[in-house]
């Protein structure tokens, strides 16, 4: 039996076989459908276990001649690091379609890492990643310096609370701006505009991995996908 064809979630280009695909038309990163990702929620668990232990090994290796006192003095510390990262959920919001290059810079406070770059019929393309903290980052795709497109993976909390009997409320053609009423905010996971229409996926996550992928584009929504809801 043919393999099934992937395609572009925003453009609709075919795409090559891979988890994670960067679309060569429009720049979206195009990762396997909603019901594949569940390892998402295993790693964040992993690397946030990690973190918990690394911290309890540093207080395990102080002078047992220091006050307790100091403790959260220095898990204080470390948090405050962490929240200082501007690769966050919040810039991540913040970066626009038509943004130049040097925008992003600015709001980031760093230079990407150039992961692709093409150029076709005189459009040159080029895709910039920055990593956050554990497994987060972000990737923002330039034409002709300016932002066409923007992806992220783990900058946000994986703590939604969404059920199955809330999604069966969620029907095509709503706004974000109702589902929202229904589902809450979520987080945006891509967006993209290509020949004037802006195209979103938003997903809504539980703890347990259970999620929902919503897709919009022009502010209706056109495709929804969920995983393990109950």
């Amino acid at each position: 039996m043919a393999n099934k064809i992937r395609t572009c979630k925003s453009c609709g280009e075919e795409l090559e076989k891979g988890s994670k695909v960067t679309c060569p038309k429009c720049g979206t990163v195009n990762t396997k459908p909603v019901y594949t990702r569940a390892w998402f929620i295993i790693l964040c668990i992993v690397v946030a276990l990690g973190v918990i232990g690394s911290l309890g090994g540093k207080d395990d290796s102080d002078n047992s001649s220091k006050s307790a006192s100091t403790e959260p003095a220095t898990q204080e510390t470390a948090s405050k690091d962490v929240e200082e990262s501007k690769i966050n959920y919040d810039n991540f919001l913040s970066i626009n379609m038509g943004s130049s290059y040097t925008d992003v810079v600015a709001l980031l406070g760093e230079d990407g890492s150039e992961t692709s770059s093409s150029e076709i019929a005189g459009i040159k393309t080029v895709i910039y990643t920055w990593s956050g903290s554990g497994i987060a980052n972000m990737n923002v795709t330039i034409q002709n310096d300016k932002v066409v497109s923007k992806a992220q993976l783990g900058l946000k909390d994986a703590n939604d609370g969404i059920t199955l009997e809330k999604y069966n409320q969620i029907k095509e053609g709503m706004t974000y701006a109702q589902v929202k009423d229904i589902l809450g905010e979520g987080q945006l996971l891509s967006e993209a505009e290509t020949m004037g229409i802006q195209s979103s996926v938003y997903e809504w996550i539980n703890k347990n991995g259970a999620n929902a992928n919503l897709t919009f584009q022009g502010d209706k929504l056109q495709m929804k996908a969920q995983f393990n809801l109950e």
